[in-house]
């Protein structure tokens, strides 16, 4: 069964005096590009979220993100001096240079200083931020389980999708079949009316080689026998259970090259009217396999 490669997923909980809150996001990308936005103060727990995920998502785009706040009801919140000293620094630093500019500089207030980042520290044992560090490393099974989960479930609507797809490529390829049975005649009539339109006698032999040769230029077996070739990779690939996005990938592209191929060579009406649904059909296929893990 296919897996998507967009996801989401989200716990949370509580441990001492803080609240904590994780998310999971994920979409496609090439390749695996992980995101971890962790507070500055839980340090390397970054580095443990992207080996965690790493280890069971093989592609895509993701983000985590943690959030961390004091439980309600808790007081313990204290000034950091040495931070309010560099900020209070910084603001008349401020002040003097826009003075010196000619420019205005509305007064800086309490609500202003409090709302910089780091200027009230959580006051909480070393104790208290390893328990919360140990819960949350401990729950991102959990989360990247569910994240499966939804991806899964987004992957099990893309394989009915493709699913679709194929059975679509079969029903054309078999209609092509069919026109290619009643393509000699249709070339033949083509042929003899191009050269009535050059009101020159060519003799049946020279004629009969000449239709030879273009019969041989325009022969679509090869094509027909690759997308049929295709057609059953593309069927081992939904029954896998390893991701098959960037095989999947490729294979459109090798389908949209026999379809070209097809379309160029045809000499048919009808045969190119096909060909061009296969085109639209592979497009279509195409847009889905881009999520696929």
């Amino acid at each position: 069964m296919l897996t998507s490669m967009t996801g989401i997923a989200a716990l949370s909980g509580a441990i001492g005096p803080y609240d904590w809150s994780m998310e999971l996001r994920g979409v496609n990308n090439k390749g695996l590009d992980i995101r971890a936005r962790v507070p500055d103060w839980l340090v390397g727990l970054d580095q443990v979220v992207r080996k965690a995920i790493a280890a069971d998502i093989a592609r895509g785009s993701l983000q985590f993100g943690l959030k961390v706040s004091l439980s309600e009801g808790t007081v313990q919140r204290q000034i950091d001096p040495v931070k309010l000293e560099h900020i209070l620094k910084n603001a008349l630093y401020l002040a003097k240079l826009a003075k010196s500019k000619g420019l205005e500089f509305s007064p800086i207030g309490l609500s202003d200083i409090s709302s910089q980042n780091g200027f009230m520290d959580f006051e909480a044992s070393d104790l208290a931020k390893t328990d919360l560090m140990r819960m949350i490393v401990g729950e991102l099974p959990e989360l990247i389980a569910q994240f499966q989960v939804s991806r899964q479930e987004e992957g099990q609507a893309l394989h009915g999708v493709l699913e679709a797809g194929v059975v679509e490529m079969e029903r054309l390829l078999q209609l092509s079949e069919t026109a290619i049975e009643t393509r000699a005649d249709e070339f033949e009539t083509n042929f003899k009316a191009a050269i009535a339109r050059l009101k020159q006698d060519i003799e049946p032999a020279r004629l009969a080689q000449e239709m030879a040769i273009l019969a041989v230029k325009n022969d679509v077996t090869e094509e027909i026998d690759r997308l049929i070739a295709h057609i059953a990779a593309a069927r081992s690939l939904l029954a896998s259970q390893e991701p098959a996005g960037r095989k999947f990938d490729f294979l459109m592209q090798e389908f949209n090259r026999e379809a070209n191929t097809l379309c160029s060579k045809s000499n048919s009406k009808s045969l190119t009217a096909i060909g061009l649904e296969m085109k639209v059909l592979i497009d279509q296929m195409r847009e889905q396999v881009q999520n696929v893990e």
